[in-house]
């Protein structure tokens, strides 16, 4: 059974390997997951290279902290995806956020595409962002994440920094020409980097496809079943997660 875990850069480092709790993650340890003083506690530390830390859960009259025992530096992974997925209705982007935080993924891009259902204007885009980056914290506390995914600001198809993805693209389609992603990347795990597209419901459009393949995406396919967006993304992460191992 693993322990409560704990994202320490919410914490206040009181230095002599004391971190005082914030009155949310207090709540959280004690009421929610019932732990008590003297409980073990692993804590996640993004600040450099990364670190988990092995603490112990006090208090004082201030309220509770936890005590530093010991710390192991965060082992690097052999994987980079950088996932662009088209804005979904709520519950559904969720659950592409929480699936990415679970398997690994580097960064996220959400894209505005001209099948998207929701519309953000800027200053509901930017409620988004800050809501999508608390799903994203709160996600890494199942997988033990140190580092949780970035995400960036809503883009369109044309307006993305191609510059800066990976070399290695590949573009989820419902087309004859997509071919299985296994048969294009049977040896992704050793080149490292792979950014992953997956369009709204009902596919990209021609402009779209044209704008991806023009700037080295290669269209894949996820199999003979229709998925949903949602379910797609999360499959083909969970593809290349497995096919680093």
């Amino acid at each position: 059974m693993s322990l409560p875990k704990i994202r320490l850069e919410h914490c206040a480092d009181e230095g002599g390997g004391r971190w005082r709790l914030d009155r949310p993650q207090a709540r959280h340890l004690v009421r929610s997951l019932r732990s008590y003083d003297g409980a073990s506690v692993e804590g996640l530390l993004p600040d450099g290279c990364g670190a988990r830390l092995f603490m112990r859960l006090e208090s004082d009259e201030r309220g509770h902290f936890l005590r530093e025992i010991n710390r192991s530096s965060e082992l690097p992974d052999n994987l980079s995806i950088t996932l662009l997925i088209a804005l979904l209705k709520a519950e559904q982007f969720d659950a592409v956020l929480r699936a990415s935080a679970e398997l690994g993924v580097k960064s996220i891009i959400p894209l505005t595409c001209e099948r998207s259902a929701p519309r953000l204007g800027e200053c509901e885009a930017a409620k988004k962002i800050s809501r999508w980056r608390k799903v994203l914290e709160e996600s890494t506390l199942v997988s033990g994440a140190v580092f949780p995914p970035r995400i960036s600001v809503p883009v369109k198809v044309g307006d993305i920094s191609w510059d800066e993805l990976p070399q290695t693209r590949a573009a989820a389609v419902l087309s004859t020409d997509a071919r299985p992603v296994a048969l294009i990347y049977p040896t992704l795990g050793k080149t490292g980097e792979v950014a992953l597209a997956v369009g709204p419901e009902g596919d990209w459009t021609e402009r779209e496809k044209t704008n991806l393949f023009q700037n080295g995406f290669v269209p894949v396919s996820l199999g003979s079943r229709v998925m949903r967006a949602s379910t797609a993304a999360i499959a083909a992460c969970g593809w290349f997660r497995l096919s680093s191992l």
